[in-house]
């Protein structure tokens, strides 16, 4: 798993490579709380190259969702590869934090500071 940020005029992008699965669940855990715990309170997802996510996977999308929120801010996710999009579909993700097709309508849904 790859995890790579940058800055989007208020927005802060991580882009993810790779599976995220029970075995990069770990690493890539650490680095999303890391992230989500600083100091930035818009934080967008983008999934293009991510081709697999498993439970482990999901509950780190999730947890960095959630600890966003308690410090009121927002995690949206953007370009999800469509076997990854059913998996979060299915799992009732979509429901929980916002998902758009292209990065672009995905930072323009941000409120801009």
């Amino acid at each position: 798993m790859k995890i790579e940020t940058r800055k989007v005029d208020d927005v802060l992008v991580i882009d993810m490579s790779g599976r995220l699965d029970s075995r990069s669940s770990g690493e890539a855990g650490d680095r999303i709380v890391h992230i989500v715990q600083g100091e930035d309170r818009q934080i967008l997802l983008n999934l293009q190259n991510v081709h697999y996510v498993s439970s482990a996977g999901l509950r780190i999308i999730l947890l960095g969702s959630k600890l966003l929120q308690g410090n009121d801010g927002e995690l949206k996710i953007c370009c999800v590869e469509e076997a990854v999009k059913r998996v979060l579909e299915t799992s009732g993700f979509d429901s929980l934090i916002r998902m758009y097709n292209t990065e672009a309508e995905a930072l323009s849904a941000f409120a801009k500071i």
